[in-house]
């Protein structure tokens, strides 16, 4: 019994990093790639986590992607 309950406990855990993860703002797709950083089993420790893992994303991805200098001669564009 207590096999079985050790278990339902971990999947429960990962579904639940899972879903604050989403809710925190990551994409469906990476959450496999962020559900590793977090370490805590306590609800609100992992939603704390999350929202820390958003903030350094955000943080990170501050350059934007379109950059145009107008002063770089382009013959063809």
């Amino acid at each position: 019994m207590s096999e079985k309950l050790e278990q339902s406990k971990s999947e429960y855990i990962d579904k639940l990093k899972r879903l604050k993860l989403l809710e925190a703002g990551i994409e469906y797709s990476e959450v496999d790639t962020y559900v590793k950083y977090l370490k805590s089993d306590n609800a609100e420790e992992i939603e704390e986590e999350a929202q820390a893992i958003v903030a350094d994303i955000k943080q990170q991805n501050t350059t934007t992607d379109v950059y145009h200098d107008k002063t770089v001669w382009k013959p063809f564009g």
